[in-house]
C-alpha cells in the first residue's frame, strides 16, 4: 500500500513536470525516480524549481516552508515524493488533532 502511494505521488510529480514546466515526456521517460531534478539530470533551474514548489503545494495541499527549500529536497523525484508524503501525513495528523 505504502509503495503504491509513493509511486502515485511520483507519477503526480512527473505530471506536474510535464504539464506545468513543459519538461519533454521523452526526458521523463528516460529518467528514473533517482535522476537528479537539478543540473545534468532533468535540468530544472531556480525559477522552474519555484514553479514546481507552487504546483506541488497546490496539488498536494501542503505548505513548503522557505527553510526547507534546499538542494537536498530536489535531489530527485524520489526524495521530493518522500517529502510530499511526509508533509501530507503531518497535515493529516494536525487536521485530525484539531477535529478532536
Amino acid at each position: 500500500m505504502e509503495s503504491s502511494l509513493r509511486l502515485d505521488t511520483e507519477g503526480r510529480i512527473r505530471h506536474i513536470l510535464m504539464s506545468q514546466l513543459e519538461i519533454r515526456p521523452s526526458v521523463l521517460a528516460e529518467s528514473s525516480s533517482t535522476t537528479p531534478l537539478l543540473g545534468r539530470g532533468i535540468g530544472l533551474d531556480s525559477m522552474e524549481t519555484l514553479t514546481l514548489v507552487a504546483a506541488i503545494e497546490e496539488e498536494f495541499d501542503i505548505h513548503v516552508n522557505d527553510d526547507e527549500l534546499t538542494v537536498d529536497l530536489f535531489k530527485n523525484i524520489a526524495t521530493l515524493a518522500d517529502y510530499v508524503l511526509r508533509k501530507a501525513a503531518e497535515r493529516k495528523d494536525a487536521d485530525e488533532a484539531w477535529m478532536t
